[in-house]
């Protein structure tokens, strides 16, 4: 294909600063703030880094759906998700004495309820290789393990 770099290749960038301990990032039109890497206390009303790393995740997956279906003819005429977040280690995070193994995100789970008037096979082919196209699960499917369901409701 070409060899100018921008047809390749798509650079972001953001700054962030640290203001009253929480953490703001600045988008090119708006600002997110981060107020924590991982809260363990479910009434928080801030948003953490796992909160919006979550997001990121099965918002860009359902985006992808999203946009495939249409370059499809697919009809997505419902469409709700589900993630659950397996934290191995969580005590390393908060400190307890004794435990000192590196936390990570060991596995994702992610199911998807779609409502399409698609036949459920053709959905289903469908459904996995529009993952192919998401950028968020392709860069993150090589370090976290993924289990992602798709299911046609009636």
């Amino acid at each position: 294909m070409s060899s100018i770099y921008e047809s390749t290749n798509y650079n972001l960038s953001y700054r962030g600063i640290l203001t009253n301990n929480e953490f703001k990032l600045y988008t090119t039109n708006n600002s997110i703030n981060v107020s924590s890497e991982i809260s363990f206390d479910i009434n928080a009303d801030y948003k953490s880094s796992i909160n919006y790393f979550a997001t990121s995740i099965l918002g860009g997956i359902a985006h992808s759906l999203i946009q495939q279906s249409k370059k499809n003819n697919i009809e997505i005429e419902e469409l709700e998700g589900k993630i659950y977040i397996n934290l191995k280690n969580p005590l390393t995070l908060i400190g307890v004495k004794g435990y000192n193994d590196e936390p990570k995100i060991e596995s994702c789970n992610i199911i998807f309820y779609i409502y399409s008037e698609t036949e459920e096979k053709e959905l289903q082919a469908f459904c996995q290789k529009s993952l192919n196209k998401s950028f968020i699960y392709n860069t993150l499917k090589n370090s976290i393990s993924f289990n992602i369901d798709f299911i046609l409701i009636d």
